[in-house]
C-alpha cells in the first residue's frame, strides 16, 4: 500500500511542479535536446540517432522516454558560413498516472568558422507539444477496505485531467575550439565545446484540468565538454559539465569518460574514421551516479548508461534508477573533404 501511495504521489507531483521535461543521462549524445545551436554542428554531412530510457522499473510502472533526432549540415563544409537543419521528436510517459508528453521540434542553426580552430553557432527551434494524463489506474484511500485494496470500490475521484496541445520555442549559442596535431597515421585532438541554451522561451500554458492553468518555466542550460588526447598515446579524457535551471529546480551534472582509441583515422583524406571504446561516470548532484559504456565505430555509435539512485527517493526506488541506450549513425566527411586542421 505504501508503495502505491508513494508512486501516485510522485506521479501527481508533476502537475504541482508544472510537469517534467524530457530527461537523458547521456546528455552529450542528444545535442539538439541540449542546445539548438548544435544542429548540424559536427564534422559531417548528416546524423541520425535514437534514444530510449526506462527509469524506476522497481516502482511497477516505469518512466519511459523515447526520442529520435536527425540533422544535416547544409553548404560546403569548407565554407566559412554554413547552416544546420534538424528535427527531433520524443515521447515521454511517467508512472501510474501516465503523465505523457509528445513533442516534435524543427531546429535551424547558423554556423560560422571564426578561424582555423574556432567555430561559433547560433540556433533556434520550435514545434508542437501535447500533454496528457489520467487517474484511471491510480489507487485511492477510499478503495482500501479494512486495509485491503478493492479495485471495484469507488474512488470518489472525478477525472478532471485533460489532454492539451501547445507550441514551444527555444534557442541557444555554442562555441568550439579544436586543435589537431599528429601525423599521416592519426591525430591528437584538443577540443573545447561550450554553450548556453534556453527552452520554453514563450512559457507555454499548461492546463491539466478545468480549474486553472500554469505557465511552463523556461529551462536554461549551461554546458561544456572537453576532449583531450594524451599525445603519442591511444588514450583520451572526456570531461563534461552541465548546469540546468528551470524555475525553482536546479540540476548539476559533472563527470568524465576515458576513451581508448582502437583504430586511428587517416589525417589527410579522413577516408577512415577513428574508432574507440569509452568508459565513464557522471554524478547528478543529490540524485544519481551514472556509469556509462560506449563503443564508437566512427560513423556508428552505441552507448549504454545506468542511473544508480542515491537521493532520498532511493528507499522507494531501491536505489534502482534506469537504463538508457543510444544508437547513432553519422555520415562523417569522407575523402571528398580534408579534415579541418
Amino acid at each position: 500500500m505504501v508503495k502505491r501511495i508513494l508512486t501516485a504521489a510522485f506521479c501527481l507531483s508533476g502537475f504541482i511542479t508544472q510537469a517534467q521535461d524530457v530527461h537523458f543521462s547521456q546528455f552529450n549524445e542528444t545535442p539538439i535536446n541540449l542546445n539548438p545551436a548544435y544542429t548540424g554542428f559536427f564534422d559531417g554531412i548528416y546524423r541520425v540517432s535514437v534514444h530510449h530510457r526506462n527509469q524506476w522499473m522497481s516502482m511497477g510502472h516505469p518512466y519511459v522516454t523515447s526520442a529520435g533526432c536527425f540533422d544535416i549540415q547544409l553548404g560546403n563544409p569548407k565554407s566559412p558560413a554554413r547552416m544546420g537543419l534538424g528535427v527531433m521528436a520524443y515521447k515521454d510517459q511517467a508512472g501510474d498516472s501516465k503523465l505523457g508528453t509528445f513533442k516534435g521540434l524543427l531546429s535551424v542553426s547558423g554556423i560560422v568558422q571564426l578561424d582555423d580552430r574556432s567555430m561559433l553557432s547560433a540556433g533556434i527551434n520550435g514545434g508542437y507539444g501535447q500533454r496528457s494524463a489520467t487517474i484511471a489506474e491510480l489507487q485511492w484511500e477510499s478503495q482500501y477496505i479494512n486495509g485491503v485494496y478493492d479495485p471495484n470500490a469507488a474512488s470518489n475521484e472525478g477525472n478532471l485531467l485533460t489532454s492539451f496541445p501547445y507550441v514551444d520555442f527555444g534557442g541557444g549559442v555554442a562555441y568550439q575550439f579544436r586543435s589537431v596535431a599528429g601525423n599521416i597515421a592519426g591525430k591528437d585532438v584538443f577540443e573545447i565545446n561550450a554553450g548556453l541554451s534556453a527552452f520554453h522561451l514563450n512559457k507555454p500554458e499548461q492546463k491539466f484540468h478545468g480549474g486553472g492553468s500554469e505557465r511552463l518555466y523556461m529551462r536554461i542550460i549551461g554546458h561544456t565538454h572537453v576532449r583531450y588526447d594524451f599525445p603519442g598515446t591511444n588514450w583520451s579524457l572526456r570531461p563534461s559539465l552541465t548546469y540546468i535551471v528551470q524555475g525553482p529546480a536546479r540540476e548539476f551534472i559533472t563527470g568524465s569518460a576515458v576513451r581508448y582509441r582502437i583504430k586511428n583515422g587517416t589525417k589527410i583524406t579522413n577516408f577512415f574514421s577513428e574508432s574507440g571504446i569509452g568508459l565513464g561516470c557522471h554524478y547528478r548532484l543529490g540524485d544519481a551516479i551514472i556509469p556509462q559504456l560506449y563503443y564508437d565505430l566512427g560513423d556508428f555509435f552505441v552507448g549504454l548508461a545506468y542511473d544508480i539512485n542515491v537521493s532520498d527517493y532511493s528507499t522507494a526506488s531501491k536505489s534502482q534508477g534506469g537504463w538508457e541506450v543510444t544508437l547513432r549513425y553519422a555520415n562523417l566527411n569522407g575523402a571528398l573533404y580534408k579534415n579541418r586542421k
